[in-house]
């Protein structure tokens, strides 16, 4: 079971599988009932989207700080699921993101590890003082536009097309504990990296987006340990080992090990935008309009790139972003 509840009035998400034995991949639970009790009585009901993915729309959930929430779960054969009500707490907002060029080795499609140019992103947060009881998590996300060239019809029509919207580094858990009181500041925290080729991500607006979420202390552990049992053994999409202990719980058989985690969280958001003309004594980038999208004009050392009229490039194209 895997499924954050959060203030984002976006829509809500809860993923059951079951596992069915060693090295085959948990099969999607369906037919679930799934419900969101909010202070012991306020009920939200989840819609099966599709196999195994329940979601609350983000338009009939209406989320309050300081509420409790917990998750309870019916499923098909009777058996009954649910977590310990926890308190979404008030969000922590980053002040800002800060990022840099630099060196970093990266896993190549063959297999073998070559030092790479990226782009690293850092979060800066001021937290709040005297407090030994924070909690923080971040996922840090990526978007680019690109641009159709005037010269593809005679109309000289444009396409705007954006692009990305995955999280920078899954497989890495970012977690942060205020264990020290007198502590006021997170200071350039390494939030990811992204590689800067193929460079026709940046040749445009480029947007990085970092999600901060205000997380309790249960949670905390839980991503700690599996943090570090994914260092010791593979990465946090391997199976979870059944050590690292779920907040979900089978109510008619307790000893069941459940696992995954049922994560309340209220979160804050901020994006920092680039353009090419930031990466100037930083990287070479090359030129759009004379080197990437150039064959148009006619310049024979450039770059053949026909997404520069079609805009198919090899990467997942979304709707525009509502805050672009």
């Amino acid at each position: 079971m895997n499924g954050t509840i959060s203030n984002l009035k976006t829509d809500q998400h809860i993923l059951l599988s079951r596992t069915v034995g060693v090295s085959q991949p948990p099969i999607p639970l369906v037919g679930a009932q799934v419900r969101l009790v909010e202070n012991g009585s306020k009920v939200y009901s989840f819609l099966e989207q599709s196999a195994g993915d329940y979601v609350l729309p983000g338009d009939e959930y209406d989320p309050t700080m300081l509420a409790t929430y917990q998750i309870k779960i019916d499923l098909f054969d009777g058996n009954q699921y649910q977590s310990d009500p926890d308190i979404m707490q008030v969000p922590v907002k980053p002040d800002s993101m800060t990022w840099t060029v630099g060196i970093h080795p990266v896993i190549t499609s063959e297999g073998l590890i070559r030092n790479q140019d990226v782009v690293k992103v850092f979060a800066n947060t001021s937290l709040p003082e005297g407090r030994k009881d924070l909690f923080l998590k971040w996922d840090l996300k990526s978007y680019f536009q690109f641009t159709t060239m005037p010269e593809c019809n005679p109309f000289k029509i444009l396409s705007y097309c954006y692009y990305g919207g995955n999280s920078l580094q899954p497989e890495e858990i970012k977690i942060y504990s205020n264990l020290e009181a007198g502590v006021t500041r997170v200071q350039d925290l390494d939030m990811g990296f992204e590689n800067i080729f193929p460079e026709y991500r940046f040749v445009e607006t480029h947007y990085y987006e970092l999600y901060q979420y205000r997380i309790s202390e249960l949670a905390y552990e839980y991503f700690r340990k599996l943090r570090l049992v994914s260092e010791q053994n593979g990465t946090i999409f391997d199976p979870i080992p059944a050590s690292v202990t779920s907040n979900v719980y089978n109510v008619n058989n307790p000893k069941e090990k459940v696992l995954g985690f049922f994560l309340v969280s209220s979160v804050e958001v901020i994006r920092k935008q680039l353009v090419a003309a930031d990466f100037a004594g930083l990287y070479p980038l090359p030129d759009k309009v004379n080197n990437i999208c150039g064959w148009l004009k006619g310049i024979p050392e450039s770059v053949y790139f026909s997404a520069c009229c079609d805009c198919k490039l090899p990467e997942k194209r979304i709707p525009k972003p509502v805050w672009w």
